[in-house]
């Protein structure tokens, strides 16, 4: 008996459509992935923003405080919100709204992990964040 040979056709091509299916199918993973991280990175910017505010809350004026009333020294609290910033791997600013109102913006520059491959390297994230001074009438303390 002879042995029949089987030639195999087709070869392995893929189609076009499952082509276009299967790099949709990457482009909606890739905006997943990183849409999430870019709201992580707008929830990280906010934390990052209102710690940094607090850390120049504590930057109070002496001379205000003697006399009895609650101020920031907006050299020292600008100062320790851009050291916080700077801690924390953020670019931002700080500002002295008034004496008792200090605002911070924080900047988050994370890269991409699949959107670089239709050109979007990275995703930038701000949060901002006020902190405002209230003097406690009761003087402190517990009761």
């Amino acid at each position: 008996m002879i042995g029949r040979v089987v030639t195999e056709r087709g070869g392995g091509a893929v189609s076009a459509p499952m082509a276009a299916a299967v790099l949709a199918l990457f482009v909606a993973i890739g905006l997943g992935i990183d849409g999430v991280r870019a709201a992580q990175g707008l929830a990280g910017a906010d934390a990052i923003a209102e710690e940094a505010a607090r850390a120049a809350g504590q930057a109070l004026d002496v001379t205000q405080l003697r006399g009895g009333r609650v101020a920031v020294d907006p050299v020292a609290a600008v100062a320790s919100a851009r050291s916080y910033l700077a801690q924390a791997g953020a670019d931002g600013s700080a500002e002295i709204v008034d004496p008792q109102r200090i605002r911070v913006e924080a900047r988050l520059t994370r890269p991409t992990i699949l959107l670089g491959i239709i050109g979007r390297a990275e995703i930038v994230s701000t949060g901002t964040a006020e902190a405002l001074l209230v003097a406690d009438p009761t003087g402190g303390g517990t009761p």
